[in-house]
């Protein structure tokens, strides 16, 4: 199968490609063409596999057609080039201070030993004659991997691509769309993995939170105003506040992480504030007899200076989260503060000019509403009260 992860450090975005699979040399094949399709993305700044990583092998493959024919035991073969690469343990010596030291036999030039000399090396033949190892086995030297990893029974070949920390956002999409197409043998899977699963997790959590949030401010609304109706001319201000958020984390050049998410539901519940106390005193003051266009005009009037102060004083003093570089875990603020200091000023805007629209909207709605079911639950007693 194929799985697809992120890992996000301090300096840089990465993406893995993992591929699975029962021979390695396959999946070596498979990594070349992921190697490929991954350097296709533009903007990346390197792509590696565990081939990169890894180092050279010698490998031998002992012809037996041509060990038959001369005569030349395997055994003798894969033992004595064993001897000649690595020496033999033939036994221990014991010191006198109880210590166990192995005794080791090789080659005295082993160190010195290349891959022509092993080619020449001879071996005795049935009728006494010498035969090289060129004429008994296929030698060649190939690239392997660093380490062998087994996951569900499978070998596993790492790809990784790594990009600029802000390009993070974008590496799963990318990455998606250059192995649209890509064909595995049988037996190697496409799945992306636990690391992709757990990242859909997240956002889903993180969604869930923002929701909540909403909910929660809404219910609260409704105890405070004693309607379920008006405070959705509260509810209003907290999308037009993201249009703050967006527009400054796009002109930041800031992608939108988990900090931002953070500061997402932070502002759900500090944006309604100024929406609140501007629509509880455009209530009081209808109660006190007032029409709703001047109870409105007066309302604004008076919380204009406070919601003007006490959101530039809040942004203000997110400016040095906003502008600076502190990390915590690796996590830096200045995400959050971004966040907040857009969404404040954004529903600080939208606050005194649409909140007012939309509450005059919501109450011709709720008064619309309030007449029809008076009129049908008149009806239905004047009804009942005929018929008896």
């Amino acid at each position: 199968n194929l799985r697809v992860n992120w890992e996000n450090s301090e300096q840089d975005a990465r993406v893995n490609v993992s591929l699975y699979g029962e021979d390695t040399k396959v999946l070596v094949g498979l990594a070349a063409e992921v190697e490929r399709r991954l350097e296709s993305i533009p903007g990346l700044l390197s792509v590696n596999t565990d081939m990169d990583r890894g180092g050279t092998e010698l490998q031998l493959r002992l012809d037996r057609d041509q060990i038959q024919r001369f005569g030349v035991d395997p055994q003798q073969v894969s033992g004595a080039i064993a001897y000649a690469l690595r020496g033999t343990d033939i036994n221990k010596f014991h010191t006198d201070d109880g210590r166990e030291v192995d005794i080791r036999v090789r080659l005295a030039n082993y160190d010195s030993q290349s891959l022509d000399d092993l080619r020449t090396q001879n071996f005795p033949t049935d009728d006494g004659r010498e035969v090289s190892l060129e004429a008994l086995a296929d030698i060649y030297v190939e690239r392997t991997l660093g380490n062998i990893r087994r996951e569900n029974r499978q070998t596993m070949l790492n790809v990784s691509a790594r990009a600029a920390k802000d390009r993070a956002q974008h590496l799963f999409a990318q990455v998606d769309q250059v192995m649209q197409g890509f064909e595995m043998p049988r037996g190697y899977r496409w799945d992306k993995g636990t690391r992709f699963v757990e990242l859909e997790e997240q956002d889903q959590s993180q969604t869930f939170a923002l929701i909540m949030s909403v909910t929660f401010v809404f219910l609260l609304m409704g105890v405070l105003f004693e309607s379920f109706v008006l405070p959705l001319s509260v509810i209003v201000s907290i999308p037009f506040s993201f249009l703050g958020v967006y527009w400054v984390l796009y002109i930041t050049d800031t992608p939108f992480e988990i900090m931002s998410m953070i500061g997402s539901v932070i502002l759900i519940g500090v944006v309604v504030n100024n929406a609140i106390v501007l629509i509880d005193l455009a209530n009081r003051l209808r109660a006190e007899g007032k029409s709703r266009y001047d109870a409105l005009v007066e309302a604004g009037r008076h919380r204009f200076r406070p919601i003007l102060m006490t959101t530039f004083t809040t942004a203000f003093g997110l400016i040095p989260m906003a502008a600076g570089n502190s990390k915590m875990v690796g996590l830096e603020y200045a995400p959050l503060g971004r966040t907040m200091i857009g969404g404040l000023l954004a529903a600080m805007v939208l606050t005194l000019l649409l909140v007012p629209l939309f509450y005059t909207f919501f109450d011709d709605f709720r008064t619309a509403m309030q007449r029809i079911m008076a009129s049908a639950f008149g009806r239905k007693s004047e009804t009942s009260g005929s018929s008896s």
